[in-house]
């Protein structure tokens, strides 16, 4: 179980969140981040783009780079509007343009107020590390994800169902069942969609909502289309457990039910095991994007969670994973069934600390580690020894 992870955005709050890598990072053995320009900005902005390239560079977490962002991109004509799927770079000012991707990245850090050289440090460190794809092009499909969307848009029953699920998924949304109706006409100018939306009604309930959210549009509705074109595509590509918007999920379900079945058992899992092991802790993704705890403090805490790691590596996926601990809790190990005597013959040989024409055990071995050696290691160890006291407001890390 847990083997690989990719996070493109977040599910509630769209950009990758710190909480979000470290809960990644805790229980996946591979974990793979996704960087467009809105994640990149939001890393410099919190000062954290930094603690990304270190653990790219330590080699914990891997990192793609995209320059561009998809875009439905919509013209008035008289009433009516036309809408074209496509990908937008943004290369720099009027006066300043950049040349390659590393002055590119530097320019956008110096458009959110970082200084000159804080932000050129940063880009070419950026580009060193992380290596860059392209949506547009043909590096997860053929034609490019905008292309590919196309496709959809072209169909009727595809589009008319992914517009369907898309309006139930957004907040303010409803299922307007087998009474939506959705058309469009190809032209020269772009796709002119035409739909009984009652676009009225979700933007009342989306404008009474806290946080104010903006109104839902027709190129808002399309541009799901487009997003959770790139994510299928992502997934595919990369393998493994895939995490994105709870929108965007919604409308690839509709398209392969199965593909996010797996992480959908995966986060089952996690939540079950942090609701029943630890009852009264917040997240792990709560206690950093609240700021309660510091990325730095839980790195020390992923430092010590090698054999935790290699445990729910090693679950059985058709058990569940809190039977699995509770069993792992009461388990006798190989170290339970040797006679002490020869098991502290066999410490102390390990440490050094022993005659071995004599067999006795030198009076400075470490009574502590020689019990928790004994007993062998237990999963309950990792929870209440670092978990616990890094999710507990007054315990230590």
């Amino acid at each position: 179980m847990f083997e690989s992870i990719l996070l493109r955005n977040s599910e509630e709050t769209g950009n990758i969140t710190l909480g979000a890598i470290a809960e990644a990072l805790l229980f996946y053995q591979n974990s793979r981040i996704f960087i467009g320009p809105g994640t990149l900005i939001s890393f410099a902005r919190d000062d954290s783009l930094g603690e990304i390239l270190a653990l790219v560079k330590e080699k914990r977490l891997q990192a793609v780079h995209c320059e561009e962002t998809l875009a439905t991109i919509t013209h008035s004509h008289g009433v009516s509007q036309a809408h074209s799927f496509g990908a937008m770079t943004l290369v720099g000012h009027e006066e300043v343009r950049g040349r390659n991707r590393a002055e590119r990245i530097e320019i956008s850090l110096r458009n959110i107020g970082l200084d000159a050289s804080k932000a050129r440090a940063q880009a070419k460190a950026f580009v060193d590390l992380v290596p860059s794809r392209s949506l547009e092009k043909d590096d997860y499909v053929k034609g490019g994800i905008p292309n590919a969307a196309r496709m959809d848009a072209n169909d009727h029953a595809t589009l008319k169902g992914l517009l369907r699920v898309g309006l139930a998924a957004v907040p303010g949304g409803y299922d307007a069942g087998d009474k939506l109706e959705a058309d469009y006409v190809l032209s020269d100018l772009g796709y002119f969609l035409f739909t009984n939306v009652d676009f009225a009604a979700v933007n009342k309930r989306r404008a009474s909502m806290n946080p104010l959210l903006e109104p839902l549009t027709p190129a808002a509705l399309l541009n799901l289309i487009l997003e959770s074109r790139a994510d299928m595509h992502l997934a595919a590509f990369y393998g493994g457990d895939f995490i994105t918007t709870t929108a965007s999920s919604a409308l690839i379900r509709w398209r392969q039910a199965h593909l996010f079945e797996r992480a959908d058992r995966h986060r089952e899992a996690q939540d079950q095991f942090s609701e029943l092991v630890l009852p009264d802790c917040p997240s792990v993704r709560d206690v950093i994007d609240s700021g309660e705890r510091s990325f730095a403090e839980f790195l020390k805490v992923l430092d010590k969670a090698q054999k935790f790691k290699a445990w729910l590596a090693k679950a059985n996926p058709d058990q569940n994973l809190v039977s699995e601990y509770i069993e792992a809790m009461k388990a006798d190990t190989w170290a339970d069934k040797i006679p002490v005597k020869a098991l502290r013959y066999l410490f102390s040989l390990g440490t050094g600390y022993a005659d071995p024409t004599g067999g006795m055990v030198s009076g400075a071995a470490d009574t502590f580690l020689l019990d928790r050696f004994m007993k062998g290691w237990r999963p309950n160890h990792f929870i209440d020894d670092r978990l616990k006291p890094f999710l507990s407001s007054e315990g230590e890390s």
